[in-house]
This record gives C-alpha cells, structure tokens and sequence, in this order.
C-alpha cells in the first residue's frame, strides 16, 4: 500500500534565545531549539538577557526558573518599550507554581522540557511574535511619516513631534536648534505643513549664504520683484542659520516681528507670514558676546525647539536606514537593500558628528556602488565611515583629499586586487593604477605594489 508523505509542516522562522543560570539547563534547551529548527543564542543572567533583547531581534525567549515574577515585569516593560515583538516563555523548576506575570504576555511550560513540548510552545510564540513585529513595523512607518522628512521612533523623535504641534497651535515665531545635519530643515519645513499645510507657501532664506545687500533683496524685493516677507503671505518664511544674519539685520528683523509690519514700496505692510528661524549657535552665548541682537533673541525663544543628536537618540537609527536604502532603490533604479545584522551594529558604534544628513551620505554613497547582493555588508560601509570619522578630525579636506581616502580605503579592503577595487569604484584599471602611482604606490606587479597603507 503507497501512502503519500504528509504535508510539510509550515514553521515560522525566527531567532530564539535562552535565559539559564545552569550550564546544563542551558545546553538542553539550546539543543532543543536547534531541533527545532530555530536559531539558538543563549545567556546566564536577566541582565545579560535584557540586553540582548533591547539591543537585537529575537522572536522568542526561554527563560528557565525565573527568581521572581517581578523580574519578568520588568523584563517585559524594557523589551517593550524598545517595541521589541519577543514572546516570552517560562520554565519554572520542579514543584515551582509560578502565576502569569500581570500585564506580560507569556506562555509557562511546566516540566519535563522534552523537545518536543518546547517545540510546540515556540511554534506558537515565534507565529505571535511575526504578527507582532508586522505590526509594530506598520505603527513605526506610519509614525515615521507623519511629518515630511523626520524619520524616526525614539522618545526624543516622538518629543519632536509633539513640539512641532503644539508650536502649529499658535503663530509665534519659533527658533529651532540642533547641531549641524540633525534636521532642522525638515523641522521647520513639518511646523509649516502641520499649521498651513502644502498649499500655503513655504520660503528660506540662508544667511549663511547671502550678503546683506542680498539678504535685504530677498526679504523687500524691488519695483520688478516681490520680496520674500510679501511673498511667503498665509505661509512660513525660515531664516537658516539665523546667527549669520548680520546685526543691522537681525535688529531689522526684531522690529519687524515686534510691529507685525515691514517697509513695503514706500509705505508698511502686515506680516502675513509665519517667522520660523534655525541655529547650531549658542545664541544666548552670543548676545552676552554683543554678536546677536537682545531683542531678537527675547522675542525667538519664547517657542523653540531642540532637536536631538542622532548619537543621542541612536534607537532611530535603523528606520533611518531603511528610510534611506528606499530612497536610494528608488533613485538608482534598483531593489531594495537590506543592511546585515553586523553593518547595523557597525552604524550603532559610529560617532555620528554629521548626524542624520551623515547617515543619509553613507548611505547614498554606499549604495551608488554596484551592488552584487541585497544585503549590505560591514565591509561596503567602511569605506564611507572611514571618511567621515577622518573628516571630523580634519574638517578641512579637499575633494582631492576625500578621494585619496575613498581609493585607499577601497584598495585596503579588497586587498590590494586592482581589479576589484576599480569595479568597486565605478573606474578604469588605467585610472586606478595612475591614482595609485600619483599617491606612491609601485607599478602594477612591482614589489610592494599591493601593499595595505592606513588611510592617512
């Protein structure tokens, strides 16, 4: 008699990891979870476990003979609160009557652990936890893209978020700090949307970039052009870098705001725009120097906003880079890439002094070189990362500079092969080999022509 084989099991996939004081407790049910078909990590101590589950995805945890259910409380609230989706199970010992925790989401397995009976709670709580994650993984896309441009999930991002509604509730002028690349642009540009929305116009002034004579044009125009002040009427006008307004100006603008009135052909019209400025100064520092202006400073800081460091808020870093490797799949015209477990945890360890717009760069540059897998590896990043931590140290290179550090650290990475650091590099064997030759490097062949040199 012929019997057709049963239909294969369909197991959902997952890391699995396992909390056990005992040495041998932790070898079974390590071997239980690979019998399984789970990827198996374990770890001695609730610390050592609260750690792991913070910092990486697991869809389970087994957690043997837990000291107390308070333990798994507040276990449960840290993995939560970094919206982890792992379930938790628990094995308490021999003659241990153990409650569900209140509030935790849990499954307790009593004894005997044979494999197959942990094999059967893990099915379950690996399932639950995908649900989980798809969920979570929705709420932070959705949260994510509630204001154009600020991408994130950590407390500080949420806190952004908040202050840039509460800021769209009234028509103060708001002064939005943060260092360089932390994204103040897109703050400014998330207060105009939430309070006037895409319809109403949104203008900028640099003042970094502009004279006097030509910040003054932008803002009053001439008898052939509107000025910005008229122009930017029901909408938002944004001083970036508002500390590099001269001082005659920033008095100017003071008045201004103060009146609800500017100079216009000869005769004064209503501010009709919303005044929204930008810093990476210490303005306060600056007007007990006598370099900004008192009152200007008084009537920006009754609504500001500070934005975080993304060292500080590093929990956003990976929807940031998923944020990032779309974009970049978009652009190029390609699939999107996904960064390996360890190219995450190489971005975790980066100083990030250019913060998100750093991340943006690294990113883009990473991915502007043709890929030969949908995975992103440490080694691809380093390259980039090299640069940038060189550059913090000496912000003044040249673009001759940067490439020199670029086609050294490529070359160092793969060896000393020509050849695949050329492909890497989107150029010529001959341009290569001339680049290596002009930075002392031997003839092709000739001794010493491989040599690993640290990018200076």
């Amino acid at each position: 008699m012929i019997t057709s084989p049963p239909p294969a099991t369909i197991r959902p996939t997952g890391r699995v990891i396992a909390c056990a004081r005992d040495l041998k407790a932790q070898e079974h049910l390590v071997s239980a979870i690979r019998r399984n078909g789970y990827e198996a990590h374990a770890v001695t101590t609730m610390q050592e476990l609260q750690d792991a589950l913070v910092h990486g995805e697991f869809a389970a945890a087994l957690i043997d003979e837990p000291e107390s259910t308070q333990a798994i409380e507040q276990l449960e609230a840290a993995v939560r609160k970094a919206d982890r989706a792992t379930q938790f199970i628990i094995l308490p010992s021999i003659g241990q009557r153990m409650l569900p925790p209140r509030s935790v989401s849990c499954e307790i397995v009593d004894p005997p652990l044979t494999p197959e009976r942990i094999g059967r709670s893990l099915f379950a709580a690996v399932g639950r936890a995908q649900l989980i994650a798809e969920n979570i993984q929705l709420k932070q896309r959705l949260e994510g893209r509630m204001f154009d441009g600020l991408v994130g999930v950590s407390d500080a991002t949420r806190k952004l978020r908040l202050d840039i509604q509460h800021a769209a509730e009234h028509n103060l002028p708001v002064l939005v700090q943060g260092e360089p690349g932390s994204g103040k642009s897109e703050a400014a540009r998330a207060i105009h949307l939430t309070r006037s929305g895409p319809g109403l116009p949104f203008l900028a002034i640099r003042c970094g970039l502009l004279t006097a004579g030509a910040v003054d044009h932008e803002l009053y125009g001439d008898v052939a052009t509107q000025g910005r002040l008229a122009a930017a009427a029901g909408g938002t006008l944004v001083f970036e870098d508002i500390d590099l307004l001269a001082l005659p100006q920033q008095q100017e603008l003071a008045a201004i705001i103060f009146n609800s009135a500017f100079k216009h052909q000869g005769s004064y019209a209503p501010l009709e725009a919303r005044i929204v400025a930008t810093t990476s100064a210490d303005l306060g520092k600056l007007v007990t120097e006598g370099k900004f202006d008192r009152r200007l400073f008084e009537v920006l800081t009754k609504a500001r906003i500070a934005i975080q460091p993304l060292r500080d808020r590093i929990e956003d870093l990976p929807v940031l880079t998923e944020f990032f490797l779309q974009q970049c799949a978009v652009r190029e015209g390609q699939s999107v890439r996904r960064l390996t477990p360890e190219s995450l945890e190489r971005l975790r360890h980066h100083p990030w002094n250019g913060n998100v717009r750093e991340l943006e760069n690294v990113i883009s540059r990473c991915c502007s070189i043709a890929a030969t897998s949908n995975s992103v590896a440490p080694a691809e990043l380093e390259p980039w990362l090299e640069a940038t931590e060189n550059d913090a140290e000496d912000p003044g290179l040249t673009l001759r500079e940067m490439e020199r550090k670029l086609i050294e650290a490529t070359f160092n990475r793969f060896g000393g092969n020509r050849e695949l650091t050329a492909k890497a590099l989107k150029i010529g064997i001959r341009t290569l080999s001339g680049k290596l030759r002009e930075y002392g490097y031997p003839p092709r062949g000739g001794p010493g022509s491989n040599r690993q040199s640290k990018v200076a």
